[in-house]
């Protein structure tokens, strides 16, 4: 499917130039005075304290604090925290995800490291490295040779995963949801991720491109230290260095509202995927796929993560969305799940009880 059928040609003209102009504007504006102005770079803590009416709300129609522990009811906490990201991926169907490996540090350079790393993962450029536990891309690091995975190994805490490295052109962000009463799901929810750049004009330095970039100056500092040997060379007119090829908004990377891509067909499909994943009605598909055509032909789509109860719609940090329309999308995505979990209650599910619910938040955090 061509992507400028789903999209009228004026609003092609008006996304760009408002986000020039916006751009424009910002670069006169000091970071804070950004970070405070622009919803989608307020902290989780701060969204979620403001949304709390709507978590008080939706536990006392659920008649329990826990409620969203009764959603996806096969994992740990419906996948808030303490699920390992490699279980999650192993109920998923191979055709649809990377090949992945669960790593003990300490294992390392046993035998497995010989037959499998090496014949696997270092014949291609690269693969990803992350905590099995984690949230909002922590510790997700891509590893380019030996060395990379020796440093990667001395710095985790003890088990975590590498992913083959999926270098498909498009990221996105697919949100799921079924009640049990419900015959088929609906995708309530897709993101577009574009990574981190900079392009050259044939007079600024790498620095100064950066410097003047509303999305790339919040990485200055790391940035400086991962393109030191480049940091004062002149960038040539029309070329693009990608500064972030890990697609989390942490990092710099843009998030655009695509819910114009929803489709039945599109529902069809990661029904196909969904239905077979044990005990998931609620959560985010975090993919890579080559092209519009192969999404919407159910082909060579890479799920690289998939997130339960922890998932929000991340569309909602679009930089031209606007809190009023975050707060309504989150809001509804929260009511959303709590009928799930109402109706798993009412299927004779359980929601956790609070005070072990707290303590293992606390071992967790």
């Amino acid at each position: 499917m061509d992507i400028s059928k789903k999209i009228p040609l004026f609003f092609l003209f008006h996304s760009f130039f408002s986000q020039k102009e916006k751009s424009e504007k910002e670069k006169l504006r000091p970071i804070w005075w950004t970070k405070l102005t622009n919803s989608e770079y307020w902290s989780s803590k701060t969204v979620y304290w403001l949304l709390s009416p709507v978590l008080i709300w939706n536990a006392w129609r659920a008649k329990s604090l826990t409620f969203f522990t009764a959603v996806n009811p096969s994992w740990k906490y419906g996948g808030l925290f303490g699920e390992s990201k490699k279980a999650i991926l192993d109920r998923i169907a191979d055709e649809y995800k990377p090949i992945t490996l669960l790593v003990e540090k300490q294992n390392l350079t046993n035998a497995l490291q010989k037959d499998f790393i090496q014949s696997v993962f270092l014949s291609k450029k690269a693969f990803i490295a992350k905590p099995i536990l984690g949230e909002r891309g922590d510790g997700v690091t891509k590893i380019e040779s030996v060395r990379d995975l020796i440093l990667y190994n001395q710095n985790a805490d003890n088990e975590y995963i590498i992913q083959e490295f999926i270098d498909y052109r498009i990221e996105l962000g697919v949100f799921y949801s079924r009640k049990p009463s419900e015959a088929k799901g609906k995708i309530t929810s897709i993101t577009l991720k574009e990574f981190l750049s900079v392009t050259g004009d044939g007079r600024s330095t790498l620095a100064e491109l950066i410097a003047f970039n509303s999305r790339a100056r919040f990485q200055e500092k790391k940035l400086k230290l991962k393109f030191e040997k480049i940091w004062q060379n002149t960038v040539p007119y029309g070329e693009t260095i990608e500064l972030e090829g890990i697609g989390n908004h942490c990092r710099g990377t843009r998030f655009i509202n695509a819910n114009y891509l929803i489709t039945k067909n599109l529902e069809n499909i990661f029904e196909k995927i969904s239905r077979p994943i044990d005990g998931f009605q609620y959560g985010r598909f975090d993919l890579r796929v080559p092209s519009l055509n192969d999404l919407y032909n159910g082909k060579n789509i890479k799920i690289m993560e998939l997130n339960g109860t922890n998932s929000e719609p991340t569309h909602v940090y679009d930089s031209t969305f606007g809190f009023f329309r975050m707060y309504r999308d989150l809001a509804w995505h929260w009511t959303r799940m709590a009928d799930i979990a109402i109706e798993n209650q009412q299927n004779g599910t359980k929601s956790s009880k609070l005070i072990p619910f707290l303590k293992d938040l606390k071992a967790y955090l």
